[in-house]
């Protein structure tokens, strides 16, 4: 083969490496969103000891859900970053779910001061549940739906607090 031929064909098979890794990237995250695309009914333990479904929790107002672990450095500025940010928001519904004990969610929830707040709620979910619904393998994840537990917005990581606002915001948009 001459030389001339063989430029022509490695630059059609990096075009076509590229387009196939755009193309997987594309329909992973396409998977995903459809993955989150709603609260996941499935059975947790309440900071008070009680079983609750998390989808009813989420039911009729706009949500955030966040997964997040009580050691986790991010997990802890977010939550001090949220706790100040959304005090005074009553029309949205945080759902905090932990891999961990009952006791250290509830040592988290006090620790930043977000278990005085009626719209924060803390649960235990040491069988992985949401993990595994979401195929989650990091802390924290951040998911926003409307009232109706249709996914908004979704972070995998760290989260601004200018995103969740206006992801909030586009939640109530909804719900209207």
């Amino acid at each position: 083969m001459q030389i001339k031929y063989v430029f022509p064909f490695l630059l059609a098979g990096l075009i076509m490496i590229g387009a196939w890794i755009g193309f997987s990237r594309y329909t992973t995250k396409q998977e995903l969103q459809s993955t989150y695309s709603s609260i996941p009914s499935i059975m947790l333990t309440s900071t008070d000891g009680d079983s609750i479904n998390l989808k009813t929790e989420g039911d009729s107002v706009p949500s955030v859900l966040i997964y997040f672990n009580s050691s986790c450095p991010i997990c802890q500025s977010e939550a001090e970053l949220i706790e100040r940010s959304f005090r005074s928001d009553s029309l949205t519904r945080f759902l905090w779910v932990s891999s961990e004990s009952v006791e250290e969610v509830k040592n988290f929830a006090a620790d930043y001061s977000l278990d005085s707040l009626d719209t924060h709620r803390f649960y235990s979910d040491i069988l992985f549940r949401l993990a595994s619904a979401f195929r989650l393998t990091g802390v924290p994840a951040t998911f926003v739906y409307d009232a109706e537990g249709n996914l908004v917005d979704y972070t995998l990581g760290a989260v601004s607090m200018s995103d969740l606002t206006l992801s909030i915001q586009k939640a109530h948009d909804r719900s209207r």
